[in-house]
């Protein structure tokens, strides 16, 4: 029965003015059920799972301030709607200052001729969240490579490899100038594309924890190509050039070919010798190593005690002394020898403050339900897999300002077992 019957009954049986109170209570409780009906039906429609949130949501992470503007992103492509799309989007997600943080941006990219068809650009201040919640996971970052933000595509720093003297002098006496021998390190930007298959289940809802997976999808993307760049590329035009290719011929040495705890310590300490000879500050001193190096560095014991080597110190991050990571972007397969093994790695010292990273401190994220991926073996269509592909895009660089800084230990085949 419609209201407007149960309406003209009432008032047929108990006067106008039972009905028209009957009537105002009615409606009193059923147009706020319309109206939410109506809202939903409507949400629905735009593809947005969830109502509008009026009160701001904070990110209690790092990082997660990117992967809302990711999802919100997708939604927009989704619908249609472009930026100001995604940036609607983010208010009714409770996301008010992100919004106008992004909205902010966009008008100061348009303004300065930037405006980015391919993507949209991720607010500084959030996308610094990115990168500081990158250090934490990246290796060479972790050790405390310098990062310098780089507002134009190029920085030039000084060179150094001599280090500057200093005299004491007699009254009166001339000063003797300070002359380093220097060079000019040239950092320009190159462009880190990270392309992350996302379920679009994940992209539609406006979930904390939908955030922290799209985020951390992204970022280990992001810090697997990173490493092997900052470790080991060559540098061509498009990649940066790594830290084997930076340091000084002399400070690249070879294992000795026999196993033993003694040669192990020997090894190691050549490469300490290295840097420490060259006066080297070791301001912030660190040690890249392989997972199957870890592994037998941690298992190595006394032959005559059974006591572990290292164990206990690498228990609290440290090998002999110095802080050390690992990561599978130094290769185990390696045939620096020209034996034919197929089995050697590297072990790298170095002064990490020497290391710089240029950084363009902007990310520019973009999506696409049409783009297909390789997963490894095949190209897959992500519409045929329900998913959106994720393109983030960096702009950074890596270069030493001092080679020596750097020591290398090649043909190492450590490996548990092995002695």
């Amino acid at each position: 029965m419609k209201i407007e019957e149960l309406k003209t009954i009432i008032n047929d049986l108990c006067g106008p003015i039972v009905a028209e109170a009957v009537d105002a209570s009615v409606k009193a409780q059923v147009d706020p059920i319309r109206a939410e009906q109506t809202g939903l039906f409507t949400r629905m429609l735009a593809g947005v799972s969830q109502p509008p949130v009026a009160k701001e949501v904070p990110f209690a992470e790092k990082g997660l301030a990117l992967a809302r503007c990711i999802r919100a992103t997708a939604a927009s492509k989704m619908r249609g709607t472009g930026a100001d799309g995604a940036i609607q989007i983010l208010r009714g997600w409770g996301n008010a200052d992100l919004a106008e943080a992004w909205a902010d941006a966009r008008q100061k990219a348009m303004a300065a001729g930037d405006a980015t068809a391919g993507g949209f650009l991720v607010p500084t201040q959030f996308s610094a969240e990115v990168i500081e919640y990158l250090r934490a996971r990246a290796v060479v970052r972790r050790l405390n490579a310098r990062t310098i933000p780089v507002p134009t595509g190029t920085l030039k720093v000084p060179k150094l490899s001599g280090g500057a003297t200093a005299y004491y002098i007699g009254e009166n006496a001339n000063a003797t100038k300070s002359e380093p021998t220097t060079g000019q390190l040239t950092l320009t930007f190159k462009k880190l594309v990270t392309l992350v298959p996302m379920s679009n289940d994940l992209l539609r809802y406006n979930s904390v924890g939908a955030d922290a997976m799209v985020r951390d999808d992204v970022v280990n993307a992001m810090r697997v190509r990173e490493d092997s760049a900052f470790i080991r590329d060559t540098g061509s035009d498009s990649t940066p050039k790594g830290l084997r290719y930076w340091a000084n011929t002399a400070n690249v040495l070879a294992a000795n070919g026999t196993v033993s705890v003694q040669n192990t310590f020997t090894d190691l300490g050549k490469l300490i010798q290295k840097l420490l000879e060259a006066d080297i500050p070791m301001i912030s001193p660190g040690w890249l190593i392989a997972p199957r190096i870890e592994i037998f560095l941690r298992t190595l014991l006394y032959s005559s005690t059974g006591i572990p080597v290292f164990r206990d110190e690498m228990a609290q991050g440290r090998l002999m002394g110095y802080p050390y990571a690992s990561t599978t972007s130094i290769p185990t397969n390696l045939n620096t020898s020209g034996a034919g093994s197929n089995d050697e790695s590297e072990i790298y010292l170095v002064d990490f403050a020497q290391a710089l990273i240029g950084e363009s401190m902007n990310l520019l994220v973009d999506s696409s339900q049409e783009a297909a991926y390789y997963d490894g073996s095949s190209v897959i269509a992500a519409f045929s897999q329900d998913q959106t592909v994720v393109r983030a895009i960096a702009e950074h660089d890596f270069g030493m300002r001092h080679d020596k800084a750097i020591a290398v230990l090649t043909e190492v085949d450590w490996a548990p077992g092995s002695v």
